[in-house]
């Protein structure tokens, strides 16, 4: 991809946690593998998810749970999106993991108005 990957950082709907939702279409050709490039940059490590999410057949949506030093997030990729989640220490994981896409060069952080997500 030769345009920079567009992201932004905003609210879950109808929730104060915080969020990274790629912008640009992940499934083209040349779209970064996001689990291994998070993996990569933080030094991730893939965790069974405790709800069974991981686990479960679901045609369209696939939800994986990763930790690192820093806490864990979880990849939520679907047909429509994907989406970079942090149910614990959502401020400060969510922050490392927009440093690290930033710091590639790959992408780009897009503005948000956070009332629209209320």
């Amino acid at each position: 991809m030769s345009a920079p990957i567009r992201f932004r950082t905003r609210p879950g709907y109808q929730s104060r946690d915080l969020l990274i939702e790629l912008m640009d279409d992940h499934r083209a050709p040349g779209f970064p593998d996001m689990s291994v490039m998070l993996r990569d940059l933080l030094g991730a490590s893939r965790a069974l998810h405790p709800e069974g999410l991981d686990s479960r057949y679901l045609i369209d949506r696939r939800i994986t749970l990763w930790t690192y030093p820093g806490g864990s997030y979880e990849i939520d990729d679907d047909n429509w999106g994907l989406f970079v989640c942090a149910p614990e220490n959502n401020v400060s994981v969510i922050a490392e993991i927009e440093r690290v896409l930033l710091e590639t060069g790959l992408f780009e952080k897009q503005s948000v108005d956070f009332d629209q997500f209320r």
